[in-house]
């Protein structure tokens, strides 16, 4: 029953961060590529995300200077660098390919641990690596130190621990979040709110049944869950993006995702 497909550990935290994942085979840069482009809550959540950063950005008449934390293979950059010039931070390698167009502007690293950078981004993006991250204060506050003064953060996480299966746990989940925690963690890092939303509310009843009917199995552990068929694919496609568009009008109770918009505390 895939709802909330498994997400790929983009920001985990290792003792030896440049190592190979346990959970990733060698050619997965390749093929979460493929399911980044045609998988329904990828598509979904991408436009989400531009929607955000669109509404929030800060950088009219110039480009932004933006870092993608957990960036995969850059899977997001193709829509980001018309108005960016963007980098990132991955610290599984086998995520990113060695013949990658964009493996130079790529730092495989900790993120708390990668190498200096300046209090100068625009853009600091975290898509639901948060999650993965056991020492969540000291990644938010390091998100923090990376923003200029009009410098925006984008931060999406799974929601609600009542929805928390084994999914989570061989997804390398620490946690979901509330509203109220995730607001609660983003203050305590020294970060401004400016927004925080439920999305995915469509979803929660599905994900519901498959925590107490579904048991996660080796394909799961994978994380190589393939679009459904291609008329369900697009079906989940559209209520998602229905689903979005009504969630930034009417605050949604509830979802199966979050998003939030920080800045920097003055």
């Amino acid at each position: 029953m895939s709802v909330e497909p498994a997400t790929h550990g983009q920001g985990e935290t290792a003792a030896d961060p440049t190592a190979d994942s346990t959970l990733m085979d060698a050619t997965y840069s390749g093929v979460y590529g493929e399911i980044y482009r045609t998988h329904w809550w990828w598509r979904a959540r991408e436009h989400q995300v531009l929607h955000y950063v669109g509404k929030h950005g800060r950088w009219a008449g110039r480009r932004a200077k933006v870092l993608d934390v957990g960036c995969g293979d850059g899977f997001i950059w193709r829509r980001l660098e018309p108005f960016a010039d963007v980098e990132g931070i991955e610290p599984d390698r086998v995520l990113v390919a060695p013949d990658s167009p964009v493996r130079d502007r790529i730092e495989v690293a900790d993120f708390v641990q990668g190498r200096p950078r300046g209090a100068d981004h625009d853009l600091v993006l975290m898509l639901d690596v948060l999650e993965h991250i056991d020492d969540q204060g000291a990644a938010l506050r390091r998100v923090a130190s990376l923003l200029g003064p009009e410098g925006r953060g984008v931060i999406t996480v799974p929601a609600l621990m009542a929805l928390w299966s084994e999914f989570d746990e061989l997804s390398g989940h620490f946690r979901r979040y509330t509203r109220k925690s995730l607001r609660a963690a983003l203050e305590g890092a020294g970060l401004r709110v400016l927004e925080v939303r439920y999305y995915y509310a469509w979803t929660v009843l599905p994900l519901f049944l498959r925590r107490l009917l579904f048991k996660a199995d080796a394909s799961e552990h994978s994380h190589f869950v393939k679009a459904p068929a291609r008329p369900v694919n697009r079906l989940m496609y559209q209520l998602s993006r229905i689903d979005h568009w009504l969630t930034r009008r009417l605050p949604a109770p509830a979802g199966s995702s979050l998003i939030a918009v920080v800045s920097r505390t003055p």
